[in-house]
């Protein structure tokens, strides 16, 4: 039996329903058809020109990304856009963005998983989970994110030992609060911005911004090991060779 768009995203949304994602997410087939056979899937973290690229070059049939291509709405597409790119190329593009995010084993299980936080459970909100670490520094846990993740790390160190640890993959500085408020020593994330810091040092929450790439590309090797094991023989996958395009220095 062949596959289709529509086996791949129907297999997506038994782990990660699409029903879930927030109200200003665009998860789903954003660009193709559901009706394509599919025997090559190529999976990155965005969908940049460089990325249809590499995928159109191996042959790819199916792109899956976290990401979405297009968030607001658009009143042109033009040779210029990634999206025209993506259309002109023939392929169909899914993306798995916040329902993917809190989903059972999706990127805030795997962010846990990689820095060697322990004892995750879901919090009140959904996209923040809570664990714990053996106890440590800041400035130990910083080095452990760095080493662990292969990016640069932003902290605040409010003084005391971390074991409780807050987290939510790529942007999740706003949750300083409602991570407080949870008992947790610190709060792990990708990106924060600066007055989000400022508060974390003011109620006493040491915050961790260890990239928004960083904390969310781990999710495609898993991804890749999921369709792998689904759907064995019958597709081929490959991972994006392209890494993060910020430079840090």
């Amino acid at each position: 039996m062949k596959l289709t768009v529509k086996s791949i995203y129907n297999f997506l949304d038994s782990f990660a329903p699409f029903s879930t994602q927030a109200e200003w997410d665009n998860s789903g087939l954003t660009v193709g058809s559901f009706d394509k056979d599919v025997s090559k899937i190529f999976i990155a973290l965005d969908v940049t020109k460089n990325v249809v690229e590499e995928a159109k070059n191996w042959g790819a049939d199916l792109v899956i990304t976290h990401h979405p291509m297009i968030f607001a709405p658009i009143s042109q597409v033009t040779d210029n856009m990634t999206v025209y790119n993506a259309v002109v190329s023939g392929m169909s593009f899914i993306a798995a963005h916040t329902c993917l995010d809190k989903a059972v084993g999706g990127v805030n299980t795997c962010l846990a998983e990689a820095v060697g936080i322990k004892n995750v459970i879901d919090t009140e909100d959904e996209f923040l989970k809570i664990g714990e670490i053996e106890t440590t520094s800041a400035d130990k846990f910083a080095e452990c994110l760095k080493k662990a993740l292969g990016g640069s790390v932003s902290y605040t160190d409010n003084g005391n030992p971390i074991t409780k640890v807050a987290l939510c993959s790529g942007s999740g500085g706003d949750l300083v609060e409602i991570a407080k408020a949870l008992g947790a020593d610190a709060l792990l994330t990708g990106e924060a911005k600066h007055h989000e810091f400022l508060l974390s040092e003011d109620i006493g929450v040491s915050l961790f911004a260890a990239g928004h790439y960083e904390t969310e590309n781990i999710i495609c090797e898993k991804l890749k090991e999921a369709l792998l094991k689904e759907f064995s023989n019958q597709i081929e996958i490959k991972v994006t060779d392209l890494k993060n395009p910020i430079k840090h220095i």
